[in-house]
């Protein structure tokens, strides 16, 4: 052997074992690959299972929240007291059918997809608007122990023309009878329009009280799930995955296969809803028996994301399934499967990849490169895009900038300047500038489908100087910061407040459009304001509060002109306050 070592030249003494050792190493590398091939398939389908589940529970969130947020513009929920103990501020309930086809027309708008909303009374009026095209809405009115009118038009206070009169009693539908039943919120089974077979949706009914608990009608919102279907079709699945959502007991809601969710009845009868476990797809009802199977043996747990591996006809499946489930009563399984064959492509080429790894060199510190400079360029961009929000008023974008470098010091000084900018030192609400800056933001954003309305309320503290004069500028503070709290626990979350300098505030009011609602939030606010403060050495100190209202755009359709109106309004309270404390 040392012969031979020494009869070698030196090139061939290093190039020689070296060449082995890479054979061997490459040989060990690909063996391992090899070995550990099922379980980076494994990884591989479960990590795309689990960003196929999170757009699907979005679809399925995206759907229901619409119905939801309708029936909150029909009958929003009550205001939160100022104070723990004190009951939460009801607004009040239509009185009008005026009134109330506006809110049906607000609800109708809010979003894009065609939709159905209407209000049934306890004394069997009827009122309901539905869009079934663009510009084209089906309206239905019924007054107590009369005929159900249905009309079509464009829009609000446009023509409309009859085109049918119906026997139509909603104290009888299910939806109401449901809704009263449950007191609550409530979820329809799925169902087929009876007016039009290619339609499946489902209802959330909203029983409406007064204040004396007497119930004054069911609120309804009805949505199409065809779009949830559209939706799972577009989610990017693997060549043979799936993704569909289901009732408990198996009955289809939704599928990106194209497969009907509804059969034809025996001898022209109610259509039949397709159930999993009969799909033609062996995956649907493989998978579908899989959830069904660990169901049987673990007890459901809501928005888990649940990861099962299985076999169908030979070859290894991996199946996701997810419980959506609401205090309404919706429980839905939102389930996707796909073969682990799928992705044995992507583990093949990772393993020549591994062995090419010297030839891609270059590639990959370029491609590194690339990805360092987007990171950096990416934060760059959030910190731009929150410089341009302070200038033109829209809400602070959250930066989520989790660094120790240079960039993560400037964002944090954005934060910090963001803060100093927009908020009044003192008392931690909003200083006028971006009050101003915001309300200008939101009417730059309405529009006719989605109109803007609010109330200003010009707020000037009675007795406040002579809590300055009498014991000092601290004190005086404590008082300002102390009222600054009680108006922030008096509003809502769309609601904000501003201090506009010294015992002045001006609170904003969302969504307002009456006179009577502006000046019943007043009163409380007052109320707030009256109670007594815990000043120095146990002395107490009680102001009061003179507050202005304007509407918009009933009073104005520019801030300054409103902020005029709230503030001529507020001394003629003030001037009445005098007056009464003669």
């Amino acid at each position: 052997m040392g012969a031979i070592l020494k009869q070698s030249s030196l090139q061939r003494l290093f190039i020689l074992p070296f060449i082995f050792l890479m054979v061997c190493l490459m040989l060990t590398i690909g063996w391992f690959l090899y070995r550990a091939g099922d379980d980076a398939t494994e990884v591989l389908a479960r990590n795309a299972l689990t960003e196929v589940m999170g757009r699907v529970s979005q679809a399925i969130t995206r759907q229901t929240m619409g119905a939801r947020e309708t029936l909150n513009v029909i009958a929003p929920p009550p205001v939160p007291p100022a104070e723990a103990g004190q009951a939460p501020a009801a607004l009040p309930f239509p009185k009008s059918r005026k009134e109330l086809e506006d809110r049906l027309w607000l609800a109708n708008s809010l979003f894009d997809e065609p939709s159905y909303v209407y209000f049934g009374g306890a004394d069997g009026s009827f009122l309901g608007i539905k869009q079934e095209q663009p510009q084209v809405f089906m309206y239905s009115v019924r007054e107590p122990g009369q005929k159900n009118f249905v009309y079509y038009l464009r829009g609000p206070g446009t023509e409309m023309k009859l085109t049918a009169v119906q026997d139509y009693e909603p104290r009888k539908r299910p939806w109401y009878l449901q809704a009263v039943q449950q007191g609550r919120e409530t979820w329809s089974p799925v169902y087929v329009d009876y007016r039009n077979k290619a339609i499946v949706g489902i209802n959330l009914s909203k029983p409406i009280f007064a204040e004396d608990g007497s119930l004054l009608g069911v609120a309804n919102s009805s949505i199409g799930l065809q779009q949830l279907t559209d939706l799972l079709r577009q989610v990017p699945l693997s060549a043979q995955g799936v993704a569909f959502v289901t009732e408990m007991k198996g009955d289809m809601v939704a599928t990106s296969l194209d497969e009907p969710i509804y059969q034809a009845g025996e001898n022209g009868g109610e259509p039949l809803r397709l159930n999993a476990g009969q799909s033609k797809s062996p995956l649907v009802r493989q998978a579908f028996a899989e959830v069904q199977r660990y169901l049987g043996t673990h007890p459901p747990e809501p928005d888990k994301l649940i990861l099962l591996g299985s076999r169908s006809e030979g070859s290894k499946i991996e199946v996701a399934f997810r419980l959506y489930r609401d205090p309404a009563g919706l429980a839905w399984l939102s389930i996707s499967a796909a073969p682990r064959s799928d992705f044995l492509g992507s583990v093949t080429s990772g393993v020549y990849q591994t062995l090419t790894l010297g030839l891609i060199a270059v590639c990959l510190t370029f491609v590194i490169g690339f990805l360092l400079l987007r990171w950096v360029l990416r934060d760059i961009r959030k910190l731009t895009l929150a410089a341009k929000s302070i200038g033109n008023g829209s809400p602070f974008p959250a930066l989520n900038i989790d660094r120790n470098d240079e960039i993560g010091q400037l964002a944090q000084s954005f934060v910090e300047m963001e803060r100093n900018l927009r908020t009044d030192r003192l008392t931690n609400v909003l200083n006028r500038d971006s009050l101003i800056a915001q309300i200008d933001f939101r009417r730059r954003n309405s529009s006719q489908a989605v109109p803007l309305h609010f109330a200003l309320l010009f707020i000037d503290l009675d007795r406040f100087k002579a809590v300055n004069d009498e014991y000092g500028h601290d004190e005086g503070d404590k008082v300002l910061i102390a009222i600054a709290e009680r108006l922030q626990h008096s509003l809502r979350h769309d609601d904000s407040v501003a201090r506009f300098g010294g015992d002045e505030f001006v609170v904003y009011l969302h969504g307002v459009t009456e006179m009577d609602v502006a000046r019943s939030i007043a009163d409380k606010i007052r109320h707030a304001v009256n109670k007594p403060i815990a000043g120095r050495d146990g002395q107490y100190y009680t102001v009061d509060a003179s507050v202005g209202v304007s509407l918009y755009p009933d009073d104005g359709l520019d801030v300054e002109t409103l902020l005029r109106v709230a503030d001529s309004r507020m001394f003629d309270q003030k001037r009445l306050h005098r007056i009464l404390s003669v």
